[in-house]
């Protein structure tokens, strides 16, 4: 058997933990270790047990928050991996967890399928966002002169994956773009990844706004 992700849950609200705690044995390749109520028990156990894969992290929390948690977490235990957790989309939010180092961020809501891929591919050293974040994300590294180009030739994608690339930046899951283009969604993952291949992006951010520094798409208004 495959070593499992070892993941820890830190959240105030035991309620949200237990959901969390239902979704993680559903999720084979995940095992939960432990879990705390703030980021100071979170450091409590980290300083005696820093056999921690992947951090699922609220944000607002009494004592110590995410964000400072974080912070703390990525000086001294750079290979933890955080994904952090709130119930905003808000900007600011998301904007000072990334500037805390953290590797992923989900809204609450988040469902089974969506919180084992962040999992996996924030495990295996990539990033993961709700797709809801895309337009403050694309917003932030587009205006970003040190961020990474990649240059995409002319006519590489087709028609319909000019359209699903748009939808992704829009913020669309891969659920809501099958429905919005009347296909289904093992197409759009098969768009998805042969968007990817093509691009040479290392992942669905790094696409995305690659997409926009080229003008494949335009950025959300909303």
């Amino acid at each position: 058997m495959e070593k499992k992700i070892r993941v820890f849950i830190v959240d105030d609200h035991s309620i949200f933990r237990k959901g969390l705690r239902m979704q993680l044995k559903e999720i084979k390749i995940a095992e939960l270790i432990g879990e705390a109520a703030d980021g100071k028990e979170l450091l409590e156990f980290i300083e005696s047990n820093s056999e921690i894969d992947i951090i699922l992290l609220d944000i607002k929390m009494p004592v110590m928050t995410g964000i400072e948690a974080a912070t703390i977490i990525k000086s001294k235990f750079p290979n933890i991996k955080i994904i952090g957790l709130s119930m905003f989309d808000d900007e600011e939010y998301f904007q000072n967890l990334l500037e805390a180092g953290a590797e992923g961020y989900l809204l609450k809501n988040v469902g089974k399928e969506e919180l084992e891929r962040a999992i996996i591919s924030v495990y295996k050293g990539n990033n993961y966002y709700s797709t809801e974040m895309f337009p403050i994300l694309t917003k932030k590294f587009t205006t970003k002169k040190d961020h990474e180009e990649i240059e995409i030739p002319e006519n590489l994608l087709s028609k319909r994956e000019l359209e699903i690339l748009q939808l992704i930046t829009e913020g669309h899951t891969n659920h809501e773009i099958a429905e919005i283009l009347f296909i289904s969604q093992r197409t759009v993952d098969g768009h998805r990844n042969n968007i990817l291949s093509k691009t040479g992006a290392k992942n669905t951010v790094s696409m995305v706004t690659a997409a926009i520094k080229n003008k494949w798409v335009q950025i959300p208004t909303k």
